[in-house]
C-alpha cells in the first residue's frame, strides 16, 4: 500500500438505492474528476467545498455514463486531510462500479477497508480512539452507543487520555532534570510529591477502568430475562418488548417450551430479550429439560425481569422463583393490572413495577425501569472505554505508573513513566504499532 496513491471506493452500501456516492482522495483526486466529469459550469478548476451539477463522461469513448453532482474538499480542510473529491451519482451498481472503474483505469486504486480513516489519523485530522469512534458510529446498535460513539468522535474521551499524558509529561520533566542537573541549584526530586502525584493518575485510570464494564455492554448489548412461572404474561410481554408476535401466546400453561431471544432497543440500550419457559419446582420429562436450560440463562443474565401475574395471590412457584433469583440483579413486575390486583398492597411490591402486558398499560415505564436497573445514577457516557484494548492498555499503564511510585530509584521512576507514555501513546495513536492499526482497520468497510 503507496500512501502517496488517490484511492477511490463507494462510501454508500452496497446495493440498488436512489443515491450512492464514490470517494477520491489524494494528490490526483482533481485532476482525475476533470478527466471524467463535465460540469455546466465548465470551470477551469474545481473550487474547494463546492458542489457542481454535470455529467459523468467516459474518458475514452465520450458516451455519457450519468447525471451527478461533483463536491470537492482541499487539503488539510477535508475528511483525510488530503484533496478530496466526492461523486454523487444514481444508487445502480452497474453505474457505480463503470465509475470506479474508470477512475482505476486513470490511475487511482481501490481503497483498503478504513484507508481513508486511516488516511485521516496518519494526516492528524483524527487521534486513534477517534478513529475507532468512526467505526462504531457506523455499526451503533442503538441509540445510547450513538451518543456514545460521537462524543467519543468529538475528542471527550482523547481529552481525558491527553490530560492523563500531560500529568505524566510533568512529573517525567521533573524527574529527568534531577537526574541531569542533580547538582544544580533549585532542581530537587522529592519522592513524596512525585507519589501524591502518581497517586492521582492511578485513580484516574481507576475510574476509567471502572466505567469499562458499562461502556462495553452499552455497545455489546445486555442480556434481559423475563423469567415467571407458567401462564403469567411472559410471551405477551416478550412480544410488547420485540414490537410482533414473535413468540406464541395461549391459554394454555406452558405454551413456552423452550426460550426464545430477540435483540432489540429499550429506552435507547441494546439488549437481547429472552423469553423463558414457566419455571415449577417440581417438573419432568420435556419440561423439566426446558428448566433447566432456563436457570442456565439466568446465571448469565445482565438482569432479570421476574414477573407476577397480579390476578392471583402468590403461589409456591412465584416464591421459589423469588429465592432462586435472589443473588441476581432483577426488576419484580406485576403483569395482568387491567384484571382485579390482589398483589401491588404487598410489601415486597413496593419498588415494582405494574403493567398490562396485554394492553401495553405503563410497559413504557417498565422501559424505563429496566434502563434505570442496568445504568449506574452517576454514568457519564462521554468519558467511558469502549474496548478490551483500551482496558489493557490503560490496565499497562497503570502497571508501569504502579512500579514508578513504588521504585527504589529515581532512574528506574524515568524508565516507568517513559514505559506509561509509550502504552497511554498506543491508545490515542500517537505511537503508532502497525498490529494494532491493521487489527482495528481490518474492522472497516472499504468505503470508510
Amino acid at each position: 500500500m503507496n500512501p502517496n496513491d488517490t484511492i477511490v471506493a463507494c462510501t454508500t452500501p452496497p446495493g440498488y438505492s436512489s443515491i450512492a456516492v464514490v470517494r477520491l482522495s489524494g494528490d490526483q483526486a482533481s485532476p482525475l474528476l476533470h478527466k471524467i466529469f463535465r460540469s455546466a459550469e465548465s470551470p477551469r478548476s474545481f473550487e474547494a467545498q463546492r458542489v457542481y451539477h454535470g455529467f459523468v463522461v467516459d474518458a475514452v469513448t465520450n458516451e455519457t455514463i450519468d447525471t451527478a453532482l461533483a463536491t470537492t474538499f482541499c487539503k488539510p480542510n477535508s475528511y483525510t486531510g488530503e484533496d478530496v473529491v466526492e461523486l454523487s451519482c444514481h444508487g445502480n451498481p452497474l453505474i457505480v462500479d463503470r465509475i470506479i472503474r474508470m477512475f482505476i483505469d486513470l490511475g487511482a486504486r481501490v481503497a483498503q477497508r478504513g484507508e481513508f480513516t486511516k488516511r485521516a489519523l496518519i494526516n492528524g485530522k483524527i487521534d486513534l480512539l477517534q478513529a475507532e469512534a468512526v467505526h462504531d458510529t457506523v455499526l451503533a446498535p442503538c441509540e445510547q452507543a450513538r451518543r456514545m460513539a460521537i462524543l467519543q468522535y468529538e475528542g471527550r474521551l482523547s481529552e481525558k487520555i491527553y490530560d492523563i499524558r500531560s500529568r505524566i509529561v510533568d512529573l517525567l520533566f521533573l524527574v529527568e532534570a534531577d537526574i541531569d542537573f542533580s547538582e544544580e541549584e533549585g532542581v530537587h526530586y522529592e519522592q513524596s510529591e512525585s507519589t501524591e502525584v502518581l497517586k492521582g493518575i492511578i485513580s484516574e485510570i481507576d475510574d476509567l477502568l471502572k466505567g469499562a464494564s458499562i461502556g462495553l455492554k452499552i455497545k455489546d448489548g445486555y442480556r434481559v430475562l423475563i423469567l415467571g412461572r407458567v401462564n403469567v404474561g411472559k410471551s405477551t410481554l416478550f412480544n410488547r418488548l420485540v414490537g410482533h408476535d414473535r413468540a406464541i401466546v395461549h391459554e394454555q400453561p406452558g405454551t413456552t417450551r423452550d426460550w426464545l431471544e430477540e435483540s432489540v432497543q429499550i429506552a435507547d440500550l441494546y439488549v437481547t430479550l429472552f423469553d423463558t419457559a414457566g419455571i415449577l419446582s417440581k417438573a419432568s420429562g420435556p419440561d423439566e429439560i426446558a428448566q433447566q436450560r432456563t436457570r442456565a440463562l439466568v446465571e448469565d443474565a445482565d438482569l432479570i425481569l421476574l414477573m407476577f401475574d397480579g390476578s392471583e395471590p402468590m403461589n409456591e412457584e412465584d416464591v421459589y422463583l423469588y429465592d432462586l433469583v435472589k443473588h441476581k440483579r432483577k426488576l419484580l413486575v406485576i403483569n395482568k393490572i387491567d384484571l382485579n390486583d390482589k398483589l401491588s398492597d404487598m410489601e415486597m411490591f413496593s419498588d415494582s413495577k405494574k403493567i398490562s402486558a396485554k394492553t401495553g398499560r405503563n410497559v413504557g415505564a417498565l422501559e424505563e425501569g429496566i434502563k434505570g436497573s442496568l445504568l449506574p445514577k452517576d454514568y457519564r457516557d462521554d468519558v467511558l472505554i469502549t474496548r478490551h484494548r483500551h482496558i489493557d492498555a490503560l490496565t499497562r499503564a497503570r502497571k508501569c505508573l504502579v512500579d514508578a511510585k513504588n521504585a527504589p530509584t529515581i532512574e528506574t521512576v524515568a524508565y516507568e513513566l517513559h514505559c506509561s507514555l509509550n502504552v497511554v501513546g498506543e491508545l490515542t495513536g500517537q505511537v503508532l504499532r502497525k498490529d494494532i492499526l491493521d487489527r482495528i482497520f481490518e474492522e472497516f468497510c472499504i468505503g470508510k
